[in-house]
């Protein structure tokens, strides 16, 4: 397929599914061509074409990535394992092509395309300059889900600045589950237990029932 084929289908599936929306609001799951869509993303994939996209496909893209978020099947970003991509090997520079756009690009349509690469790019281990600046970008994201899954997965790395950005969490975000994040990052991934248990401290009297069972369960599990 050529370059512009490609720019007009990624275009004509995005638009289509404008139109679907408008017509169909909130029923994402429900459209009926999203076997076309993940298989015109899995061409792309083994010919190697995210690399060849201008802008305005890879933006297409982007979109309907960030539509297809609760299917899970363009961004394996739900999945334990390793793989990156449910339609086929996506490639760490095809992967960071759409990451870096996804940190990148301004508007609230596209955070459900930011927290699905936050979450997967830490299957990119070990996490390098690269990979920490995309992460990094994430975590500057407005939206608190984005926010979160981007300091776990720099947690997970072993990012060298994890606990100030722990600390710049928990002073500033307020939503408990974002709490919560950072306490599951002291615990699994930081190994500090004397910073665990100042955390824990600090969380025995806020607000949230959820927060106050997470740390209550951390405290049981101490020594």
């Amino acid at each position: 397929m050529t370059p512009l084929a490609a720019d007009r289908v990624l275009r004509t599936h995005a638009t289509r599914f404008k139109h679907w929306l408008q017509e169909y609001p909130g029923n994402e799951i429900g459209y009926p061509h999203w076997k076309h869509v993940e298989a015109h993303f899995s061409e792309l994939l083994v010919t190697g074409g995210v690399g060849r996209l201008n802008q305005d496909e890879l933006t297409a893209l982007l979109y309907l990535i960030a539509r297809g978020w609760d299917i899970g099947r363009m961004i394996a970003w739900l999945s334990n394992t390793p793989t990156l991509s449910n339609l086929g090997d996506l490639e760490r520079e095809d992967f960071l092509i759409l990451a870096r756009l996804a940190a990148t690009i301004e508007g609230t349509e596209y955070d459900d395309a930011r927290y699905q690469f936050a979450a997967s790019i830490r299957k990119l281990r070990p996490l390098n300059a690269d990979t920490e600046s995309v992460l990094l970008a994430f975590y500057d994201s407005t939206d608190e889900y984005t926010k979160r899954l981007a300091l776990i997965s720099l947690a997970q790395g072993g990012y060298p600045g994890i606990r100030a950005l722990i600390e710049e969490s928990w002073r500033t975000i307020e939503e408990e589950h974002h709490k919560i994040g950072c306490l599951e990052c002291l615990s699994e991934y930081v190994g500090d237990e004397t910073l665990l248990r100042e955390y824990l401290d600090k969380a025995r009297d806020l607000p949230g029932r959820y927060l106050r069972d997470y740390a209550e369960h951390l405290r049981a599990s101490l020594p």
